[in-house]
């Protein structure tokens, strides 16, 4: 199999979302001059830089000609390879100077590249940790509450002290509605925590990009290239956007009006079922699925275009059928052309205590068990109903 180019991703993922042009397209047109007003000449800074929604949206911003951008990441050859392909694509105008900086949004090192770098006028957070599989047990637990709630809140709490009339940004995800799993309760937590607090702030609820790093639709480009068998769980579907939509979705939600959590509009973004999603890839890639439903008996196809792929029950923890961009207790208004806002500073108590407590057990004035950080976030979060299983998703191919 030849190498996977960013212009061959594109295609794919038009193939799997069944689109070949931008539902977010007429969105960021209705709001170019405000994008222009906001973001040349400004100093920006962008947490998670170094991933893909990140890189992303950063091409968007570049094009804006701001003053200064800080890419802050941990992963630090990400972040090197980021700045090189900005570098070497063009990216980067005459009038705008990018600083990359190797630093965790948890750590009291963010709040020194904040006050070193500052003040910024607009901050968008997109660091995070994002798997579900990451409940497994309770370190990783805590080390992603302690990622996507502690550390969005410091950054964007550093960054409000610094300049009070810093716009502020987030990235959630559609987990977070009426959420299932540690990770999308760990984002309800976040929004909660910050329109707390910050009620000028503004996000978006992200659907899976079609093959970003880490999802499941990548991992098949990966087990291709090794010839290994591709797993897909059935009767599971979730809403994909194209990477270049997932940009598009950023800049346009860093504008909305103030308290803003930005969804796409009900059926802009249909879901798919991950076994069709599969099927779309492989008949884009000229290959064809021979089924098979036990793993002991999931071996690679010998046979030249034939891949094998496994199909897996949706039975592992934290993992529901389909997901939805609105809670059962929220109420979206229509704001653009294909997106709608919720407002994400109802009903919203002080969970500063939450934070506290995360702190104190990353910290390790406490160990509690992963049962016990469960009810900690149900809590915190009464909406979130754990799906439960023995069954987990690093026990599978």
């Amino acid at each position: 199999m030849t190498p996977i180019t960013s212009h061959d991703i594109e295609i794919l993922s038009e193939s799997v979302t069944g689109r070949t042009e931008s539902v977010f397209a007429a969105a960021q047109a209705a709001t170019t001059q405000t994008a222009r007003e906001v973001y040349t000449g400004a100093r920006v800074l962008v947490t998670g830089a170094a991933g893909f929604i990140g890189g992303q949206t950063l091409r968007l911003i570049l094009d804006l000609e701001p003053s200064l951008v800080v890419l802050a990441d941990t992963w630090e050859n990400g972040l090197a390879e980021r700045v090189r392909h900005l570098r070497s694509s063009g990216a980067v105008r005459p009038g705008t100077r990018i600083e990359p900086r190797l630093v965790d949004v948890t750590s009291p090192l963010m709040d020194r590249v904040v006050a070193e770098e500052g003040p910024f006028e607009i901050v968008l957070a997109f660091a995070a940790a994002k798997h579900v599989r990451s409940e497994r047990d309770a370190a990783s637990a805590l080390h992603m509450l302690s990622v996507n709630v502690n550390g969005t809140f410091r950054v964007i709490a550093a960054a409000a002290k610094q300049n009070p009339a810093c716009r502020l940004f987030m990235v959630s995800t559609d987990k977070a509605a009426d959420p299932s799993s540690l990770m999308g309760a760990s984002k309800r937590l976040m929004e909660r925590a910050v329109y707390s607090r910050f009620p000028t702030a503004t996000s978006t609820r992200f659907a899976n990009v079609a093959f970003s790093n880490g999802s499941l639709l990548e991992s098949w480009l990966i087990r291709l290239a090794n010839g290994q068998v591709l797993p897909v769980p059935t009767q599971t579907s979730r809403f994909f956007v194209q990477p270049s939509e997932a940009g598009q979705l950023c800049l346009v939600s860093s504008l909305a009006p103030q308290g803003s959590i930005v969804v796409p509009a009900a059926g802009v973004v249909e879901d798919t079922l991950l076994e069709d999603a599969l099927e779309r890839v492989l008949q884009r890639l000229a290959l064809r699925a021979e089924h098979v439903d036990d793993e002991s008996k999931a071996s690679p196809s010998v046979v030249p275009g034939v891949v094998t792929v496994l199909r897996t029950p949706r039975d592992t923890a934290g993992e529901k059928a389909a997901e939805v961009f609105v809670s059962a207790n929220e109420q979206a208004t229509r704001w653009l052309p294909a997106l709608e806002t919720i407002s994400g500073t109802a009903e919203n108590p002080d969970v500063g205590d939450t934070l506290a407590w995360i702190t104190d057990a990353c910290e390790g004035r406490s160990a509690p068990t992963l049962h016990e950080i469960m009810a900690r976030v149900a809590n915190a979060v009464p909406e979130f109903h754990h799906v439960d299983s023995i069954k987990r998703l690093d026990d599978r191919i």
